[in-house]
């Protein structure tokens, strides 16, 4: 593994996501200051809908990934051009096929829609807007995908970062000046237009066989089986999409745009902490971890590399699973007030579900880097239904917190395909131990959510109170952890590479 290299795109990504996250939480207090939170509401739908029209992708950018690693390790200018060429002429297709489906999805907004207090036809204004956005991403996203797969991620987050802090600043100065929700909306979705721009002309610079007219013949595509990956892949979209970007849909026609807007704030916060504390930490991992699969490493070393990885996973979703529980809610009362408040049935429930999805984020990276999107399937086909129904059944009798049931519960297909296709498809390791394994962990978290509540259960809600938080926040799982996994050679190797990364850090800093 290139430690150096994942270090500097993790640390500068997290840097960057912590001052990008900071930004987002002056904005939009500063918002509910100068507008109604039910903008907040439509914001939050309509970004739903369009996740789900996003199948239209059909998994393109991950596909296009999975073939530009080997490549990239084989420094192959010629095929690499190509399947950019490729990927570019994709994406300009599934921008029109996304914009025909949007205008069209239109005119069911009066379903998902309950209890507007704006026009009809302000309401299409906002709607027709970020659908834009949506479209005009797709013409040059596609260019990041090269930052990504040669390691130099951090490139692309520093100029979001960069643009995030102009465009922001100047959105708050005009929100306070003309309260006008549309000139606010119009300089949020120039956020990413500005920001693909400017990576597109930087990537024009730093890879100028990009500029070059590649052909791409039929042969090119079969040759890599990607209509096979693409067919395959595209059940993973929609089911994705179905688990993923329903959730809101469902909070609006059951409890009201104003859930919506309460359950965005708690979303607002999980995206944002879990972008700093564990996917900008991984996301460069993922680049790593293809560029080693597709060398001449042993799979006995690969599984070796994953167990360490694994244990690492569980220590930071410990940690961030406990840490929503902990401070969700008096969070949201300082930040928001408590009258934005969701109940803390619904709290428990989101800080189990972070947890399992961070203990298996690592366990996704390799899923990812593998294609063969035809394994793990219906494992995503069974996730959508059941998050379909239990939703449904969920938000009618018990509200929000039956919603995030359904996504906790629908979680558990997705996971368990993955897990048996990297665990004991690719690495030929018995599953059963590995999830036997996790079972056990699972509820020693639990009982460190219990033992930590039993300590604050009594705290107010103050800055100080939160110091007292997080002091059981950091000691409660630390004196509990440590002597589970003391013995762990797995665990021994995460000492012995985390001293690295320090040392390539205080190197840095003397320098």
């Amino acid at each position: 593994m290139n430690t150096e290299k994942t270090l500097k795109n993790s640390l500068i990504s997290v840097m960057a996501q912590v001052a990008t996250l900071l930004l987002k939480f002056i904005n939009r207090r500063i918002f509910i200051i100068f507008l109604e939170v039910e903008y907040l509401g439509y914001q939050t739908l309509f970004t739903n809908i369009f996740s789900l029209l996003s199948v239209a992708e059909l998994g393109i950018g991950s596909i296009i990934s999975f073939h530009l690693y080997k490549e990239v390790v084989d420094n192959n200018e010629q095929e690499i051009g190509k399947l950019m060429y490729l990927y570019k002429l994709l994406y300009r297709i599934i921008a029109i096929v996304v914009l025909v489906t949007g205008i069209g999805f239109c005119f069911l907004l009066p379903y998902f829609v309950k209890d507007a207090n704006e026009s009809w036809q302000y309401l299409y204004i906002v709607y027709f807007l970020q659908l834009a956005g949506v479209v005009m991403g797709y013409f040059l996203s596609y260019r990041r995908t090269i930052y990504i797969v040669t390691q130099q991620e951090y490139k692309c987050v520093q100029i979001d970062l960069y643009v995030n802090i102009i465009v922001q600043v100047v959105q708050l100065i005009l929100l306070a000046l003309l309260h006008n929700y549309i000139i606010y909306l119009c300089l949020q979705i120039s956020i990413t237009i500005i920001a693909n721009i400017v990576i597109a002309i930087k990537s024009n610079k730093e890879f100028p066989y990009l500029k070059k007219k590649y052909i791409v013949t039929k042969q090119d595509i079969e040759k890599r089986n990607m209509f096979s990956d693409i067919s395959n892949f595209i059940v993973h979209q929609i089911s994705y999409a179905v688990y993923g970007g329903t959730d809101n849909i469902i909070i609006s026609a059951f409890c009201g745009i104003r859930n919506v807007a309460l359950y965005g704030n708690y979303i607002l916060v999980q995206t944002g902490v879990m972008q700093i504390c564990f996917y900008k930490l991984l996301n460069p991992v993922q680049a790593t971890i293809g560029n080693i699969v597709y060398s001449n490493r042993k799979k006995e070393d690969l599984w070796e590399q994953f167990k360490i990885l694994d244990v690492f996973s569980f220590f930071f979703a410990s940690y961030i699973g406990l840490g929503f529980f902990i401070f969700y809610q008096p969070f949201i009362e300082l930040w928001m007030g408590k009258e934005y408040l969701l109940s803390d049935t619904f709290v428990a429930l989101f800080s189990i579900t972070i947890y399992l999805q961070a203990v298996w984020e690592i366990v996704y990276k390799y899923r990812t880097v593998f294609g063969d999107y035809k394994q793990d399937r219906n494992y995503m086909v069974a996730s959508a239904i059941t998050n379909i129904i239990i939703s449904i059944f969920g938000a009618k009798y018990f509200g929000v917190s039956g919603v995030q049931f359904g996504t906790l519960i629908s979680f558990l297909p997705i996971a368990f395909g993955r897990i048996r296709f990297v665990v004991k498809k690719y690495f030929k390791q018995p599953m059963y131990k590995y999830i036997f394994l996790h079972m056990k962990l699972l509820l020693l978290v639990l009982s460190e959510g219990g033992i930590c509540y039993f300590f604050i259960k009594n705290i107010p809600v103050s800055v100080i109170g939160l110091i007292i938080r997080c002091f059981v926040w950091l000691l409660v799982p630390l004196i509990i952890n440590i002597p589970v996994y003391y013995r762990s050679p797995y665990f021994k190797k995460l000492i012995v590479q985390f001293n690295k990364i320090m040392k390539i850090i205080f190197s840095k800093i003397k320098a």
